[in-house]
Formats: C-alpha cells, sequence, structure tokens
C-alpha cells in the first residue's frame, strides 16, 4: 500500500520530468517572443501602460525569466530558481493583468495563468526529479540527488535489509 501515497517511484520522476519539459518549452516559446519578437521595449511599454510598478525592471524579468526560467525547466538544471522566477511571473500576470476579467481565457481571464503558476510552484516544492542535471550534480558532489536510493527512509532501508 506505500506505493500509494509515496512520490519517490521512477514512474512519478518521469512524469515529473514530462511536465517540465512542456511547461518549459511553453515558456521558452514565450520567453522567446517577448526578447526576440516583440522585444523587450514594447513589454516594458505594456507594463507600464497596465500600470505594473517599475515597468523598466518588471518588464526585462518577464521577458528574460520566462526565456531563462523555462530553459532551466527544460534542463532540470537550477530547476527550483527557473520555478521560483516563473511562479512570480505568472502569479503578476494573474494579478495585474487577468484577474479583473474572470476565469475564462477567452474573456481575458486568469485560467492559463493561474495552471501555470500552480505548475510552477508545484515543480518548485517537488524539485527537478531524478531525470535533471540538478539530480546528477546533487549526486556526484554529495548532495544525495533523487536517485533510485536517495528517498528510502530508515524504515525502507531495514525492510529492504530483511
Amino acid at each position: 500500500m506505500k506505493f500509494l501515497v509515496r512520490s519517490d517511484a521512477v514512474l512519478t520522476d518521469a512524469v515529473v520530468l514530462l511536465v517540465r519539459l512542456c511547461v518549459g518549452a511553453v515558456f521558452v516559446a514565450h520567453g522567446w517572443d517577448k526578447v526576440a519578437g516583440q522585444g523587450v521595449g514594447t513589454i516594458v511599454e505594456s507594463n507600464r501602460e497596465l500600470g505594473i510598478p517599475l515597468p523598466e525592471l518588471s518588464g526585462a524579468f518577464l521577458a528574460y525569466g520566462e526565456l531563462i526560467g523555462g530553459a532551466l525547466l527544460v534542463l532540470g538544471f537550477a530547476t527550483r530558481a527557473g520555478a521560483a522566477a516563473l511562479t512570480v511571473i505568472m502569479i503578476g500576470a494573474w494579478v495585474f493583468v487577468h484577474s479583473g476579467n474572470g476565469l475564462m481565457m477567452d474573456g481575458g481571464g486568469f485560467e492559463y495563468v493561474m495552471v501555470l503558476a500552480a505548475v510552477s510552484l508545484m515543480i518548485l516544492a517537488h524539485g527537478p526529479g531524478r531525470f535533471s542535471v540538478d539530480s546528477v550534480l546533487a549526486a556526484a558532489f554529495g548532495g544525495g540527488g533523487r536517485g533510485p536510493r536517495a528517498d528510502r527512509t530508515a524504515e525502507d532501508r531495514a525492510e529492504a535489509a530483511g
């Protein structure tokens, strides 16, 4: 019955990898559009028009945060830092841009940014999983990582020992 409540299974980490890749790709695409397509200056001006505080700082943070944060999720490198930045960006979008428009996206609502904020927060809380650069680095430098045996409790080790 332990498998119903434990989250150290390989399948869990495979799903976390899939979620990181999918959500990271979305953020990279949106960030790339803001940096290389629209231009950071356009984002800054948009933030100014929306009344977002410190538009020069928030515009650059938004554009580069989505691009770099998304790439960090895809790589599983500095994953929690990337997820933290993306969570802040999505909460900002929720509060400053979408909150007054209801839930549904077709009316400018917050459903999309709410889901992206929730997934980013989940990754921040859970970590990147064992299939990540972070896990490899942690294992290599004595941080434990999330390798196959890293999450075993003393009870699990005693049970395995017989």
